[in-house]
């Protein structure tokens, strides 16, 4: 089942990017919020925000069919649900043999992909549930403010310092970004920033991450993965000090590049965005069950 998952999720974003779409590059302050479960309010994480932001809703709040119902809620009449994903340990039954129970304490090791369907509240008749409460956009120095504040308290930082180029390197565990001034927008510079940042996640003081960590060779299959995960760390944290994304590198040679992995690995993308998560995490200093 886990196989059939990935090359659905893989499918679904590489259709967005034949469409031009690049799901991690969005303004999210237009919108209320990330995506959250309506009953829970728990965030949705790793690969799904990107996979709800495919939908036509600007709603942030999605929730079961199971929940809907519990609720006295409907799904109108030609809506299609959208799929979310989350890992699971195998647990044997309580009436499985003692070779099944091994067996399955063996598979427990093994983090198994599966998926449930949501609904957003914009497509379902819903009775009891607040409006939808859409803020302000925030202000350039707002946004700016809520960026440098998410970069300066990193713990465990890396030395930073200014150059022509950005980079990161891990035998000295040094990132270097150009000043804000040789950016056309604010919003770049936090992005590159953040995207370095995430490199320097994956040292081995940190998140000893194999792509940072390892013998990678520019170019390489792992080179490629590693960038992703940094390019969809980048896109989390600008999400959280709601920067506007979308218009950064989002010339054809990216999405090409991106398709190419992507089609090449069906588990690419999950895996890169699970790690990403944690990489956003480590840098925001979010502690996360």
């Amino acid at each position: 089942m886990s196989t059939a998952i990935y090359e659905s999720v893989t499918n679904r974003i590489v259709e967005a990017l034949k469409e031009g779409v690049v799901p991690w590059k969005k303004p999210w302050h237009t919108l209320s919020s990330l995506p959250v479960n309506t009953i829970t309010q728990k965030p949705y994480r790793g690969i799904n925000p990107f996979l709800l932001s495919l939908a036509p809703h600007t709603d942030h709040r999605w929730l079961t069919f199971k929940q809907l119902g519990l609720r006295g809620g409907t799904v109108r009449k030609g809506e299609r649900a959208s799929m979310v994903v989350f890992w699971k340990h195998w647990e044997p039954p309580a009436d499985a043999t003692d070779e099944e129970a091994e067996a399955g304490r063996k598979q427990h090791r093994i983090p198994l992909l599966r998926y449930y369907l949501v609904f957003n509240l914009e497509q379902c008749e819903a009775h009891g549930f607040p409006e939808l409460y859409v803020p302000p956009n925030p202000t350039e120095p707002e946004r700016f403010t809520a960026a440098r504040m998410i970069a300066s308290s990193m713990p465990n930082p890396p030395r930073q310092i200014e150059g022509k180029n950005a980079w990161y390197r891990p035998a000295d565990d040094l990132v270097q970004v150009p000043p804000p001034q040789a950016f056309d927008r604010g919003d770049d510079y936090f992005a590159t920033l953040f995207h370095e940042l995430a490199h320097a996640t994956g040292h081995e003081s940190r998140l000893n991450r194999p792509g940072v960590t390892g013998q990678v060779q520019f170019g390489s299959g792992e080179y490629s993965k590693e960038e992703l995960v940094a390019e969809l760390t980048s896109a989390f944290c600008c999400a959280a000090s709601r920067l506007d994304t979308s218009v950064t590198e989002s010339a054809a040679s990216y999405i090409s590049g991106w398709l190419e992995l992507i089609q090449s690995d069906p588990k690419a993308m999950v895996i890169a965005a699970a790690q990403a998560q944690k990489a956003a995490d480590y840098i925001q200093g979010v502690t996360y069950p």
